[in-house]
């Protein structure tokens, strides 16, 4: 049986006892996560050419599985992966070949890419697609209520590195709660590495980064980080499809924990509405508070006291039936069945409403500091699918440069991604999307009009 978020995450902040050895997610190798860690300063600061970070990346070949390959955002991912590593060998694994036909067909670049039929919830059939593999990228979603890590379980048997998509808090720490036996297995791994979590989380350590740079050149003391907000924008379903809508519904359904002030607050799902400048192209959007790992590694990865995370989507109307979904009796709507469900059913209406709406995304994430000041940084692309491919791709490529150590790790953490900027321009440059690093609030505004019902207008 799982434990509740609240119950989990207050475990997570008073760390002296152990959770009990009862809950599944929980292994002693947890540790490392529990305890405030260093962080560590990327050494690359300036930003770097397309040419200079990608040359690299492109001589050497790899075979990659990616589970869940011939989903959306699995193909996704191997799209923006071959254009990094044009010599990449690529296998997408999936339970349909008809999917893989697809995909193939959405997707002319993955010609040359191999299917394998796989299962991610069989580890004998994880072990099999991963036999001669360098590394796995996990995006066979949705994360939510699952009861095993069976593709990380398999990678670290194989000695195989892995990448997974998860935005599932108690996916993430049972995750690293195999954190000792990957370095027993000499395996690297590293969890919630997508776009949001994933490069939100990397966007926050580079804040962090760049201040200590300022406060180490200046000779003056560092302020202190107090308040860490997450924002997420999608248009629609992002074009991804029925696995971000499954997830949502989930997590629609999951008491949300935030921390204010070192403390953790357990709050209704889809609850305090806030409405978020998301820059020129996206304008101001509502967000809403979900529970999302970011919100847990960070507050103890970055040792910052109070952090949040919100999503919105459009139009309004959508947030609106999240706050309606909500508030439905937990044993039926908490079900996978159930969200799966229900995610075949709007999906109809999702993808029409995608073709008015668009696919677009944004992130905005902002750190408030002891000497009063904001740093803000910004996301945003006209297709979430583009954008989450494209920054998976960036951590599988990073994992694939080995510098990555034997471990479980989350993406701000130094051990995960040693050079951040790096990271962040292949989730960006490749794809042509807006990322702004570390500015001031105002420097980011964008000229909205509020039409209603959740509607804005950017001018």
């Amino acid at each position: 049986v799982l434990v509740s978020s609240s119950s989990l995450l207050h475990h997570l902040h008073h760390h002296l006892h152990p959770p009990p050895t009862s809950h599944p997610w929980y292994h002693p190798s947890m540790a490392p996560l529990l305890a405030p860690s260093r962080l560590g300063v990327s050494t690359c600061r300036r930003p770097i050419t397309p040419t200079a970070t990608f040359a690299a990346s492109r001589e050497a070949a790899s075979r990659v599985v990616i589970l869940g390959g011939t989903g959306r955002v699995g193909a996704s991912t191997a799209v923006n992966l071959l254009n990094l590593r044009p010599n990449v060998e690529l296998v997408l694994a999936g339970r349909s070949r008809e999917n893989y036909a697809r995909a193939l067909d959405e997707n002319p670049t993955l010609a040359n890419a191999k299917f394998l039929q796989t299962d991610a919830d069989d580890k004998a059939s994880v072990k099999s697609a991963i036999d001669g593999a360098d590394l796995l990228v996990h995006c066979a979603g949705p994360f939510q209520r699952l009861e095993h890590c069976h593709p990380l379980d398999a990678c670290i048997e194989k000695g195989v590195p892995y990448v997974d998509v998860a935005d599932d808090t108690e996916y993430t720490m049972r995750c690293r709660g195999r954190a000792d036996a990957a370095k027993e297995a000499n395996v690297p791994a590293v969890t919630s590495a997508g776009i949001f979590p994933g490069a939100s989380n990397v966007m926050a350590a580079d804040m962090l980064d760049e201040r200590r740079a300022a406060a180490e050149e200046s000779g003056e003391d560092m302020p202190t980080p107090e308040r860490l907000l997450f924002s997420y924008f999608t248009a629609g379903s992002g074009g991804v499809g029925t696995t971000i809508l499954a997830s949502t519904f989930l997590l629609a359904t999951e008491d949300v924990t935030c921390f204010k002030d070192g403390e953790p607050v357990t709050v209704d799902p889809v609850s305090n509405r806030r409405v978020v400048d998301f820059g020129k192209g996206v304008g101001s959007r509502e967000v809403f508070l979900y529970n999302l790992p970011e919100v847990a590694t960070c507050h103890e990865t970055l040792r910052i006291p109070s952090v949040s995370a919100r999503f919105g989507t459009s139009p309004g109307i959508w947030n609106g039936a999240m706050q309606l979904l909500s508030k439905l009796p937990r044993p039926v709507s908490r079900s996978r069945a159930f969200a799966g469900a229900m995610a075949a059913l709007s999906d109809p209406i999702v993808r029409l409403v995608d073709q008015i709406e668009g696919e677009k995304v944004a992130m905005r994430v902002e750190i408030e500091w002891s000497d009063d000041a904001v740093t803000c940084s910004l996301f945003n692309h006209p297709s979430l699918r583009t954008a989450v491919g494209a920054a998976t791709a960036a951590f599988a490529d990073a994992a694939l440069a080995g510098d990555t150590p034997a471990g479980v790790w989350v993406p701000e953490q130094t051990e995960a991604v040693p050079l951040r900027k790096d990271l962040l321009e292949k989730c960006a440059a490749p794809i042509g999307a807006k990322m702004i690093l570390g500015k001031s609030p105002w420097r980011l505004a964008s000229d909205s009009v509020q039409l209603g019902m959740g509607l804005y207008v950017d001018r």
